[in-house]
């Protein structure tokens, strides 16, 4: 069960002479980047219970270039970090309006406080995620397009604040761009074990330019080979918690060993629920059978930073 509040009404009071006004001065300051700064860390929080604690590991879209009026889903990679398994998830996103498409409206953000830029939306989750181990969360941002007829475009200051069985642990801001352009329809991929999240509408102010929607690639069907080929890859364990390697390419029915000689006991997560944890102490093996891209995390319990993640890329054979 996924509940959600939003408070704050960002733009609303907007008067009716300035929107006549945009009509005849709009200009475009704009970035041109969908995601214009890296995930950072903007705030440490004091925790009661020193045993329960969790990371915002990753971010990632599922596009680079997003439109005004689009429906954008957000990955959050959830990492326990703690000792104490986490069974609720609460995640708070504030969106402040940075700037936007038009000369005459930004001049009006400057007489606008924080509150009044700023919408903020809360979502409540029930994740279990089991200490060292990591779990996707999907949150939906329903952009609007425009508002008293006027489009709505620009930058973003995104803050998301993590709390887990109801404490506050971690909390990073980026940016984001919501170009000008026709909206487009997308239709999701479907991700195993995933919660559905409730939708972000983000309302400041703009006129749009419309831009042709590009054509989605097609994604190929996954090969599945039965048979082992007996070929296998080592992977080793280096210190500090790292893999050896970021990146390998092999092809279904071959093997990955992992080598671990540290005094660790690991968990590899595969953050995307392709396939099971694998528990790693000196060694561990694992066949993959079907093609795809695979994303395993390094864990363990009391694991303080961002898991080293190892991206393994499986084709069909051409034999």
């Amino acid at each position: 069960m996924i509940t959600v509040h939003s408070t704050g009404d960002l733009m609303y009071k907007t008067p009716l002479i300035l929107l006549i006004l945009i009509t005849a001065l709009s200009g475009c300051i704009g970035s041109d980047s969908s995601t214009d700064n890296a995930l950072m860390e903007v705030q440490k929080f004091e925790r009661a219970n020193s045993d329960l604690d969790g990371r915002i590991a990753d971010v990632k879209f599922d596009r680079d270039y997003m439109i005004a009026g689009e429906t954008i889903t957000a990955e959050l990679i959830i990492v326990n970090t703690g000792t104490e398994v986490i069974n609720s998830e609460t995640i708070e996103i504030k969106a402040k309006v940075k700037s936007l498409e038009s000369f005459l409206t930004n001049l009006y953000l400057k007489i606008m406080n924080d509150e009044e830029k700023t919408r903020t939306f809360t979502m409540d989750f029930n994740e279990e995620i089991q200490p060292g181990t990591a779990k996707p969360i999907s949150a939906v941002f329903r952009t609007q397009k425009e508002m008293q007829g006027r489009g709505l475009a620009g930058t973003y200051e995104i803050t998301i604040i993590l709390s887990v069985n109801g404490q506050k642990v971690d909390a990073k801001a980026f940016q984001i761009t919501l170009h000008s352009g026709e909206p487009r329809e997308f239709t999701p991929t479907p991700t195993p074990a995933s919660t559905p999240t409730p939708a972000l509408t983000i309302t400041p102010v703009i006129t749009p330019t419309l831009t042709p929607a590009p054509t989605p690639t097609p994604t190929p069907e996954p090969v599945v080979v039965a048979t082992p080929t007996g070929a296998y890859t080592e992977v080793r364990i280096v210190s500090p918690d790292k893999f050896g390697v970021n990146q390998v390419q092999i092809n279904a029915g071959d093997e990955i060993v992992w080598l671990n000689r540290e005094d660790e006991i690991y968990t590899l997560v595969e953050l995307d629920n392709k396939i099971g944890n694998i528990t790693l102490t000196s060694r561990a093996n694992y066949t993959f059978t079907t093609t795809g891209n695979y994303r395993l995390a390094l864990t363990r319990p009391s694991l303080r930073t961002v898991p080293s993640v190892l991206t393994v890329t499986v084709s069909a054979s051409e034999n």
